[in-house]
Protein backbone atom coordinates (compact mmCIF):
# COMPACT_ATOMS: atom_id res chain seq x y z
CA UNK A 1 0.00 0.00 0.00
CA UNK A 2 1.15 3.55 -0.86
CA UNK A 3 0.44 7.05 0.86
CA UNK A 4 0.66 10.00 -0.88
CA UNK A 5 1.72 13.05 0.84
CA UNK A 6 2.65 17.04 0.19
CA UNK A 7 5.79 18.08 1.13
CA UNK A 8 4.14 20.86 2.70
CA UNK A 9 2.05 18.66 5.39
CA UNK A 10 4.71 18.49 7.74
CA UNK A 11 2.83 16.41 10.37
CA UNK A 12 2.13 13.60 7.88
CA UNK A 13 6.43 13.89 6.24
CA UNK A 14 7.40 13.30 10.21
CA UNK A 15 4.63 10.50 10.33
CA UNK A 16 5.46 8.89 7.35
CA UNK A 17 9.02 8.84 7.85
CA UNK A 18 9.99 7.80 11.21
CA UNK A 19 7.72 4.53 9.63
CA UNK A 20 9.55 4.72 6.83
CA UNK A 21 13.24 4.69 8.92
CA UNK A 22 12.18 2.24 11.41
CA UNK A 23 15.41 -0.27 10.85
CA UNK A 24 17.82 3.03 10.35
CA UNK A 25 18.80 6.18 12.34
CA UNK A 26 15.80 8.49 12.96
CA UNK A 27 16.62 12.28 14.20
CA UNK A 28 14.33 15.16 14.51
CA UNK A 29 14.26 19.00 15.60
CA UNK A 30 11.88 21.39 15.07
CA UNK A 31 12.91 22.23 11.19
CA UNK A 32 13.98 18.77 9.97
CA UNK A 33 14.09 15.19 10.01
CA UNK A 34 16.58 13.20 8.78
CA UNK A 35 16.88 9.52 8.37
CA UNK A 36 20.05 7.48 8.03
CA UNK A 37 20.60 3.76 6.35
CA UNK A 38 24.58 3.61 6.85
CA UNK A 39 25.86 5.84 4.37
CA UNK A 40 22.35 6.75 3.17
CA UNK A 41 20.09 9.32 3.59
CA UNK A 42 16.43 11.27 3.12
CA UNK A 43 15.66 14.22 4.76
CA UNK A 44 12.68 16.79 4.52
CA UNK A 45 12.69 19.70 6.58
CA UNK A 46 9.04 21.81 7.59
CA UNK A 47 9.76 24.54 4.66
CA UNK A 48 9.12 21.93 2.43
CA UNK A 49 12.46 20.84 1.39
CA UNK A 50 13.50 17.33 0.52
CA UNK A 51 16.97 16.20 0.26
CA UNK A 52 18.72 12.29 0.14
CA UNK A 53 21.81 10.92 -0.67
CA UNK A 54 23.57 7.84 -1.22
CA UNK A 55 27.16 6.62 -2.60
CA UNK A 56 27.56 8.00 -6.51
CA UNK A 57 24.17 9.97 -6.39
CA UNK A 58 22.26 12.58 -4.25
CA UNK A 59 19.01 14.91 -4.94
CA UNK A 60 18.26 18.52 -3.55
CA UNK A 61 14.39 19.99 -4.37
CA UNK A 62 12.55 22.77 -2.38
CA UNK A 63 9.17 23.66 -3.24
CA UNK A 64 5.72 21.78 -3.96
CA UNK A 65 5.91 18.38 -4.27
CA UNK A 66 4.76 15.01 -3.67
CA UNK A 67 5.98 11.78 -1.64
CA UNK A 68 4.40 8.67 -2.43
CA UNK A 69 5.31 6.12 0.23
CA UNK A 70 5.47 2.52 0.07
CA UNK A 71 6.58 0.95 3.37
CA UNK A 72 5.87 -2.68 1.43
CA UNK A 73 8.65 -2.29 -1.02
CA UNK A 74 10.61 -0.12 0.81
CA UNK A 75 10.82 3.45 -1.35
CA UNK A 76 9.83 6.98 -1.33
CA UNK A 77 9.42 8.92 -4.63
CA UNK A 78 9.56 11.87 -4.77
CA UNK A 79 6.97 13.76 -7.55
CA UNK A 80 6.98 17.00 -9.03
CA UNK A 81 6.00 18.70 -12.69
CA UNK A 82 9.48 17.98 -13.70
CA UNK A 83 10.94 15.69 -11.73
CA UNK A 84 10.17 11.78 -10.27
CA UNK A 85 12.94 10.26 -8.46
CA UNK A 86 12.83 7.30 -6.22
CA UNK A 87 14.56 6.51 -2.75
CA UNK A 88 14.97 2.89 -1.71
CA UNK A 89 15.76 1.79 1.84
CA UNK A 90 18.79 -0.23 1.64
Amino acid sequence: MTTDIQLTDWEAVTRELRQFGASGEVTTDDERIRVEFGSAYIEATKAGAISTGMPLHELNHDGDGTLRVDHENGSITVETDALRYTFRRP
